[in-house]
C-alpha cells in the first residue's frame, strides 16, 4: 500500500471487522481496501450491508485463492468494490490508480442522484456498470470497453444510453473519468500531470480541455478553488442528460439582400477533385439561367 501511494497519502490499519464496521459509520470517507482471504462468509455480509447504507470506495485486493473465493464472491455480488488480483502483470498500476483516484462518496451519490430517472430507464447490466463507476472508479477506457463490461453489442449500448437520455457513450466514460480524478484534484498534492496520466490521457492539458466541456473550469483552477460536491455534480449531470443546441453555422457568401431585383450576378463555389472552380451564373426575371 505504501508503495502504490508513493507518498502521496495514509495507510490507517483496522485490526477486525468490529473496528471495520466503525470506520463505515464514521463520516470519514476514504477508501476501504479488504482482503476476503482474511474475511469470514458472515463478516462479507455485515461489510455488504453497512457499504448498502454508508456508501464508501472500496478496493478488493487479493490473491485468487480458495479461501478467498466464498467472501470475494459475496462483494463483487452486493457491493461496488474495484477488485486487483495479485500477481497480475499491472498489479502494481492498477493499485496505484485505485488507490489515488478514489472518487469522492458524496460526488457520486449526488451525481447518481440527479441521474436516477435516466438510470432507471436502463437495462439493469448496464445501470450496475455506471452506477459501479461513478461509485468506485473503476472505468472502462472507450465506449467498446464498456460495451464488452455490460455484455451488450456497441450499437446496442449507444441506443439504450439515447433512449435513456443520455448524450453519448464517450461522454458517460469523460464524466466517469472527471468523477474518479476529483478527489485527488481537490484534496491531495498528487501532481496533476500525473493524475492526467493515471487516467489515461496524454497530458494534463487533455485532461483540462475534458474538465472545460464537463464541469466549466481546469484541474488546476479546481484545485485551487474546489467546487463543492453538489455544484460538480450539477455540472456533470448537466452535460451528461442535456443535448447542447449546436451553433448556427454561418454561410462564408453574403445573402442577398431582400427585394433586390432579379438579374444580379451570384457566385457558387463548386468542388471538384479537390480544387475550387467559380462559376458565375445569373438569372432572369423569370428565373431561367
Amino acid at each position: 500500500m505504501h508503495t502504490a501511494l508513493a507518498g502521496h497519502g495514509t495507510v490507517d490499519v483496522l485490526l477486525g471487522v468490529r473496528e471495520l464496521l466503525a470506520e463505515l459509520a464514521s463520516p470519514r470517507d476514504e477508501c476501504i481496501v479488504l482482503d476476503p482471504a482474511l474475511v469470514t462468509l458472515a463478516d462479507a455480509e455485515s461489510i455488504a450491508a453497512w457499504l448498502t447504507k454508508y456508501p464508501r470506495p472500496v478496493v478488493v485486493f487479493s490473491s485468487v485463492t480458495t479461501a478467498a473465493l466464498e467472501s470475494g464472491v459475496l462483494l463483487a455480488q452486493r457491493t461496488s468494490a474495484r477488485f486487483i488480483f495479485r500477481g497480475t502483470p499491472n498489479e502494481r498500476s492498477a493499485l496505484e490508480c485505485a488507490l489515488l483516484l478514489t472518487p469522492d462518496a458524496p460526488l457520486g451519490v449526488a451525481l447518481l442522484a440527479i441521474l436516477e430517472d435516466n438510470m432507471n430507464r436502463l437495462p439493469s447490466g448496464i445501470r450496475n456498470r455506471m452506477a459501479s463507476m461513478f461509485q468506485n472508479g473503476d472505468c472502462p477506457s472507450s465506449p467498446k470497453a464498456l460495451a464488452a463490461a455490460s455484455a451488450m453489442a456497441r450499437r446496442s449500448l449507444d441506443r439504450c444510453l439515447a433512449e435513456a437520455g443520455f448524450v453519448s457513450t464517450r461522454k458517460v466514460i469523460e464524466a466517469a473519468r472527471v468523477t474518479s480524478a476529483y478527489r485527488a484534484i481537490t484534496t491531495s498534492r498528487t501532481p496533476l500531470g500525473h493524475i492526467a496520466s493515471m487516467l489515461g490521457y496524454k497530458s494534463q492539458r487533455t485532461l483540462d480541455a475534458q474538465m472545460t466541456l464537463l464541469m466549466s473550469t481546469t484541474s488546476g483552477k479546481l484545485r485551487t478553488d474546489p467546487l463543492s460536491c453538489a455544484e460538480a455534480a450539477d455540472f456533470l449531470a448537466a452535460r451528461l442528460i442535456a443535448r447542447e443546441t449546436p451553433p448556427e453555422r454561418k454561410s462564408p457568401y453574403p445573402r442577398r439582400a431582400h427585394g433586390s431585383a432579379p438579374g444580379s450576378g451570384m457566385t457558387s463555389l463548386k468542388l471538384v477533385d479537390s480544387k475550387s472552380h467559380i462559376r458565375h451564373r445569373r438569372r432572369t426575371a423569370s428565373g431561367d439561367r
